[in-house]
């Protein structure tokens, strides 16, 4: 398990590149939920190094069913699985992102 610390280093790295903070954040949330316990969530949020902007993305990618969750998700899953999403959801009507 990742360690809060891990998220500070990550978010110190990423800086302002809000692509590469999300490609870090999916390493710890996945579609059965994230790697934190709730004290470890309280320390990140609380952490000074880590950017507003940073938390509120963070907060938003470990609460279930929000669209920045299922984003990041989504960058866990290989190519083809992503692909194939698409496509059914085109033979379904339904709306591709």
């Amino acid at each position: 398990m990742q360690t809060p610390r891990h998220v500070t280093i990550a978010s110190e790295h990423s800086g302002g590149d809000f692509a590469l903070w999300l490609r870090y954040i999916s390493k710890w949330v996945g579609s059965t939920g994230h790697a934190f316990s709730e004290s470890e969530v309280t320390q990140i949020m609380s952490d000074s190094n880590i950017t507003p902007f940073q938390k509120a993305i963070f907060s938003q990618a470990i609460t279930p069913g929000t669209p920045t969750n299922d984003y990041v998700i989504k960058l866990r899953q290989p190519q083809h699985t992503r692909v194939q999403e698409i496509e059914r959801r085109l033979l379904a009507g339904e709306q591709v992102y």
